[in-house]
């Protein structure tokens, strides 16, 4: 039986819940109550990791990028969404899609002219990345970083 990452820490938690229960009939108070406080703290802090995790990193979210070399989706975007765990890239017409399972993890879309084409300006691609905040911001960092090599 494999247990998931998550599934782990609520064991381990437990079991120093169950542990610090105990510790009341075995040990002195004063350590008894520092285990509590440990314990209350650990709880707390997990749920508010959890929070974290559920409401703001897997909050879907948009930015726009123009880039200069297509090869920038490869290399970055594509890079981050695999961090994201995806298994599955669908490239359709101006658009690249990233699936995590069956569900859909993130989209990149050209901005496209009045014709229909990929929209071209300043020898740049302007497309739109929509993935969950952290990839986003990662994707800004790497994008900041490629900048400040290339001056």
């Amino acid at each position: 039986m494999k247990l998931s990452f998550g599934k782990t820490i609520i064991l381990g938690i437990t079991a120093f819940t169950i542990f610090t229960v105990l510790s009341f009939f075995i040990l002195p108070t004063k350590y008894s109550v520092s285990f509590a406080i440990m314990d209350v703290a650990t709880i707390i802090f997990a749920f508010l990791v959890w929070l974290n995790d559920k409401y703001y990193n897997e909050q879907i979210s948009l930015r726009v990028f123009s880039i200069s070399d297509k090869k920038f989706i490869q290399d970055v975007i594509v890079r981050q969404m695999n961090m994201h765990g995806i298994n599955r890239v669908v490239e359709k017409d101006h658009k690249i899609e990233f699936y995590k399972g069956k569900e859909k993890a993130g989209e990149v879309r050209f901005k496209l002219d009045d014709k229909g084409n990929p929209l071209y300006i300043d020898k740049k691609w302007v497309i739109e990345v929509e993935a969950p905040e952290y990839i986003l911001h990662n994707i800004d960092h790497e994008l900041w970083s490629l900048i400040g090599n290339r001056q």
